[in-house]
C-alpha cells in the first residue's frame, strides 16, 4: 500500500513538473556538450517559431548569431567552471527576426551526462524600455549643456570643457587657445530693433561663428548675452588668429544692417585670441582673464578686429 501511495505520488509530481514546463513563458532549454538541443518547452517553439523536431536537429550556433562552434566550447568550458550564472544574447526566429534574450545558465547532470539546461527570458521589451530610457537621458543631458537661443554648447558646459582643457595641456604639453568674441554695439542693436530681432541676429551669428571654427575638438559656446567664446585644443597661436579672423570676417559678412553702429553700417564683432603653450599650471579664470585682456584691446582699438596674445612657459627641453 505505502508502495503504491508512493508511486502515485511520484506520478503527481511529475505531472506537475510537466504542466509547469509547458505553461512557463519562458523558454526552458538543455543542451548537451556540443551545443545540440536536447529538450525545449513550448514557449520555446512559440517564440522561435521551431517545432521541437526542427531544434532537436539544430546546434546553438543556427539560432545565437553571436555563437560558432568555438565560441560554444568557451561557453561550455564556463558552464562546467561556474555551474550556473547569467548572460544576454540574441536568439534568431525561423523567421529572420533578432530576439534579446536573458540566459540563467545551469550545469545540470543526468544519468551520467552533463547539460546546459537554461531558462531563457525574452527580455525584448526590456530593451527597448532601457533605449528609450539612454535617449531621454541624452536629451536631457544635451539640454543641460545647450544655449537655449542659439544651439551652441552653453556657458556651463564650456566651464566645464575648458577645466578639462587646461588639465590635458599641462599634461601633453601642447597649445591652448581660446578665442573671446564680442559683437559690437549690440545694446544699441536691440535698442533700435527690439530683442526679437536682436535674438534673430544673435543666432546668425553664432551660426556663423560655428562655421567659422573649423578646428578637431574645438568648442563653440554662448559666454552670455552678445559674448561667444571658442577653445581650440592643439591649436598654435597663428592658426588660432587665423580662425578668429576667419570668424570676424564671417560675421560681417552676415550683412546684418545695424545704423546705430560707430564701427560699420552692418553687425561686426571684436575678437581676443589667447594661446598658452608649455608646462605651467594656468587655472581657467587666469585664462579667461588673459583672453579677455586681449578681447578688451581689441575694442578700445576700434573694434571689428582680431588682438592675440601668447603666452609660453615652462617649456620642456
Amino acid at each position: 500500500m505505502a508502495e503504491n501511495d508512493e508511486a502515485r505520488e511520484a506520478s503527481y509530481r511529475a505531472m506537475l513538473t510537466q504542466v509547469t514546463v509547458d505553461k512557463l513563458a519562458d523558454m526552458i532549454i538543455w543542451l548537451d556538450e556540443h551545443g545540440r538541443y536536447v529538450f525545449v518547452n513550448p514557449a520555446t517553439t512559440r517564440l522561435l517559431g521551431y517545432s521541437a523536431e526542427e531544434l532537436a536537429g539544430l546546434h546553438v550556433w543556427d539560432i545565437d548569431p553571436h555563437f560558432d562552434e568555438a565560441r560554444w566550447r568557451e561557453h561550455w568550458a564556463e558552464v562546467l567552471a561556474r555551474k550556473s550564472f547569467r548572460l544576454e544574447t540574441v536568439n534568431r526566429s525561423r523567421d529572420g527576426v533578432d530576439i534579446p534574450i536573458e540566459v540563467t545558465v545551469n550545469l545540470v547532470e543526468y544519468e551520467g551526462r552533463r547539460f546546459n539546461c537554461s531558462i531563457v527570458r525574452d527580455i525584448t521589451e526590456r530593451k527597448r524600455f532601457e533605449a528609450e530610457l539612454r535617449a531621454l537621458n541624452d536629451r536631457i543631458y544635451r539640454l543641460s549643456v545647450t544655449d537655449a537661443l542659439t544651439g551652441l554648447a552653453n556657458r556651463r558646459h564650456f566651464d566645464i570643457q575648458l577645466d578639462a582643457e587646461s588639465r590635458r595641456q599641462r599634461q601633453w604639453d601642447r597649445p591652448l587657445s581660446l578665442i573671446l568674441a564680442d559683437v559690437d554695439a549690440f545694446k544699441a542693436y536691440n535698442d533700435a530693433h527690439g530683442h526679437v530681432d536682436g535674438d534673430l541676429a544673435l543666432q546668425r551669428v553664432a551660426a556663423a561663428l560655428q562655421a567659422a571654427v573649423a578646428v578637431p575638438g574645438a568648442t563653440v559656446a554662448r559666454y552670455g548675452g552678445e559674448e561667444f567664446a571658442c577653445i581650440l585644443p592643439g591649436t598654435p597661436h597663428a592658426q588660432a588668429l587665423a580662425v578668429a579672423e576667419q570668424a570676424r570676417l564671417a560675421v560681417a559678412a552676415l550683412g546684418i544692417a545695424h545704423t546705430h553702429s560707430d564701427v560699420a553700417a552692418h553687425v561686426t564683432a571684436s575678437l581676443g585670441v589667447l594661446t598658452v603653450d608649455g608646462t605651467q599650471p594656468h587655472t581657467p579664470d587666469a585664462l579667461l582673464r588673459l583672453a579677455d585682456g586681449a578681447l578688451y584691446r581689441a575694442k578700445r582699438e576700434g573694434r571689428n578686429r582680431v588682438v592675440g596674445v601668447s603666452v609660453s612657459v615652462g617649456v620642456k627641453a
